[in-house]
């Protein structure tokens, strides 16, 4: 069933049924009692409608019922066992011996309060009149599936046209010259390219295996390890004023090298954590990404081609713009995946999030010792550090049963949450440093102002004075 869904689950019994279920040589059956029962209430709410008969009858030759689902024959003696049980019962009559339709009907209500995997338990007791107890159970596995809500189908439409306009943007911004000498002149590119593939995967093992990951989060942290860049990478290089044209490119080469890069960790150093477990690489997720960079920032390129004047406008606002969608993305996405947050532990909050972190830290590094220029470092931290774990979630999704994918899931949304959180506290502090710069340089601005003044009144004065001397000569 799916999350936040409501089941109903009705158990009816026929009054005549009760009262011939059964008589064995041990003794006589007095009653049964019904349970219903979950083996994780976490996963599961359930809850009791209702207890009652159907077609009431004033006749005296009936069942006696108890709400707690306990149901007693009216033979001799039968209540006095009961009733040392159930001390206080709740009495409710049925109709027995009629050719009318006369049932016992007791109502459940189940509601998906979590994404896993419960047992539901039927278990009957049946008492007989020597004190002896026989019991049945019958257990029904329950899977709790992802919600299949209006509002998760408005957030996966609404990201592509958000994406397609911001890369349109991105493209606008690119200068041709400056992609092409890039091309000539690799050094960049490779140093990030390396970054990439070559620190992230092994990154995310050492991670894994200080930490003493379950092999399913390892394996979905290694996963985060192989993907390739997101755009979220290049809107940040953007922010802090990096290389624009180096981020987009480097976007695209690893999108389109993750084809061949991807696969190739997944069926060699993926190995280490499961033998039996098929990785399914998403191709289609992979081309529609690489899809998804290259049509719009081509779109861009080509708008600021024929439309120059289109540039130095974009320039002015795509920082404010930038940041308003990606306050839009955390809110909606946050809001979204809210139920996926019971799922996490304090735990994996605290060491996932080292992937991107030391991403960046080490991307900068690898990028400052190859000798290159600050705003270059810039951007190889951070295209190492962000990952785009949209692919992460289909390739868990694709390779994983249900709810064993979901489970997974966990620590890509973990990573994809977290993992900006630092650029955030960076642009406020830097903001704010900005503003106290701003509020001292207009603080000194007057007395500047009020010296020239002084100054040129000084001035005008002694040219008074001399003026009136050469008159009195």
């Amino acid at each position: 069933m799916p999350l936040f869904q409501t089941r109903y689950v009705t158990i009816r019994v026929h009054a005549n049924d009760l009262h011939r279920s059964d008589r064995r040589a041990a003794g006589t059956v007095i009653g049964f009692k019904f349970e219903l029962k979950s083996t994780d209430p976490n996963i599961i709410k359930m809850e009791k409608i209702i207890s009652t008969q159907r077609k009431p009858t004033n006749n005296t030759d009936f069942h006696t019922v108890l709400i707690e689902d306990l149901y007693i024959f009216p033979t001799k003696n039968g209540l006095s066992h009961i009733f040392n049980a159930y001390p206080s019962p709740t009495l409710l009559q049925v109709k027995q011996n009629s050719t009318e339709n006369s049932q016992i009907i007791s109502e459940w209500l189940m509601k998906g309060e979590m994404i896993g995997v419960t047992n539901l338990t039927f278990h009957v007791d049946v008492f007989y009149d020597d004190d002896s107890i026989a019991s049945h159970s019958q257990v029904l596995n329950l899977l709790v599936s992802t919600p299949k809500r209006r509002i998760d189908t408005i957030f996966f439409i609404t990201i592509p046209f958000m994406v397609t306009g911001i890369s349109i943007l991105m493209g606008i911004l690119l200068d041709t010259n400056t992609i092409l000498n890039i091309l000539k002149k690799p050094v960049p590119l490779l140093v990030g390219f390396v970054a990439q593939y070559g620190l992230m995967p092994f990154l995310a093992m050492a991670i894994a295996k200080l930490f003493h990951y379950t092999p399913l989060h390892s394996l979905a942290l290694f996963v985060i390890g192989c993907c390739p860049g997101s755009g979220a990478s290049n809107q940040w290089t953007v922010i802090f004023d990096g290389d624009v044209n180096l981020s987009a490119v480097l976007s695209f080469v690893s999108t389109a090298t993750s084809f061949i890069m991807m696969p190739l960790y997944f069926y060699t150093l993926g190995r280490l954590y499961t033998n039996e477990l098929s990785i399914n690489v998403p191709y289609l997720v992979l081309t529609r990404t690489l899809a998804m960079v290259v049509i719009p920032y081509s779109i861009g390129i080509a708008i600021s081609h024929f439309a120059p004047r289109t540039r130095p406008i974009v320039q002015n606002y795509v920082k404010p713009l930038m940041i308003c969608i990606m306050i839009f993305f955390l809110a909606f996405g946050c809001f979204v995946y809210w139920h996926l947050f019971r799922m996490i532990d304090l735990y994996t909050i605290l060491t996932a999030p080292l992937l991107p972190f030391l991403g960046f830290i080490f991307g900068g590094i690898f990028a400052w010792m190859s000798r290159l220029n600050w705003a270059q470092i810039k951007t190889i931290g951070i295209e190492a550090g962000i990952q785009n774990t949209g692919i992460a979630f289909m390739v868990m999704l694709y390779s994983f049963p249900q709810p064993y994918a979901t489970q997974a899931m966990v620590v890509p949304m973990i990573v994809a949450f977290l993992s900006t959180k630092p650029f955030w506290i960076a642009l406020i502090i830097r903001n704010q440093i900005r503003k106290y710069k701003q509020r001292q340089q207009l603080a000194r601005t007057p007395s500047h102002t009020t010296g020239k003044l002084i100054a040129t009144d000084n001035e005008q004065a002694g040219n008074n004075a001399s003026a009136e001397s050469i008159q009195k000569l």
